[in-house]
């Protein structure tokens, strides 16, 4: 398999689905550690199709999987980096698992 980043959206949207199908096989057969790995290949996949432009710095995002409101600081790559708005740890999601939050109007 190549880098994430060496595929064009045709290729990284076919992998997802692979990937999905893989997940889907390990959660059948009871591969929690594995189907973990593999949802963060995903993660990953799905940041290589966000666009970086639309992800700003001081801005509250929701976060796939997460309660709280992650608070970004700056980008570097497809990672965002920051904190969720209940912890004090910096902190670095992939920005495909990212999405607005609508209620953030500054």
């Amino acid at each position: 398999m190549q880098h994430f980043s060496r595929m064009n959206r045709g290729e990284l949207l076919t992998e997802i689905r692979r990937l999905q199908e893989s997940e889907n096989q390990a959660r059948r057969s009871s591969m929690i550690g594995e189907e973990a790995v593999i949802q963060q290949q995903i993660r990953f996949a799905k940041s290589y199709l966000t666009d970086p432009s639309s992800i700003h710095p001081g801005k509250l995002y929701k976060v796939e999987g997460e309660e709280s409101l992650f608070l970004v600081e700056y980008l570097n790559g497809v990672m965002a980096w920051g904190n969720f708005v209940d912890r004090r740890i910096r902190e670095a999601v992939p920005i495909g698992i990212l999405s607005p939050n609508e209620t953030d109007h500054s």
